[in-house]
């Protein structure tokens, strides 16, 4: 009874991570970043979007949207020529965004196109 006792305990983390691995959502689940810039109801084309941690360029579709696929983890999104009234900043402007497992993380940018 002793030994069997053991024996599970031994077993148990072994056994609890095998069954995770093929779990939805799990740590092997690839994950998207969608960026979506857009002035109220309209997204806006054509914006440089940076994902920092892979010096990852593009731009937004017609619809503002630009998707990363990107393993799970902790990104920095950096967007350029964004208004938000007063100068723009020619460094851009970075959103921290946690990406899940096997899920879509939203990042959210308004670009304030009549604000100067």
């Amino acid at each position: 009874m002793k030994h069997s006792r053991i024996l599970l305990a031994a077993c148990l983390p072994a056994i609890l991570l095998l069954s995770c691995h093929d779990i939805p959502g799990g740590p092997d689940q690839p994950s998207l970043i969608v960026a979506h810039v857009h002035f109220g109801d309209e997204g806006v084309p054509g914006v440089r979007i940076v994902l920092v941690q892979f010096a990852d360029t593009a731009y937004t579709n017609a619809n503002g949207t630009i998707v990363f696929p990107v393993p799970p983890g902790k990104y920095t999104v950096r967007a350029f020529g964004i208004n938000r009234g007063g100068p723009i900043l020619l460094n851009g402007i970075d959103y921290d965004v946690t990406a899940p497992a096997g899920a879509a993380a939203f990042v959210d940018i308004v670009d304030c196109l009549p604000c100067l």
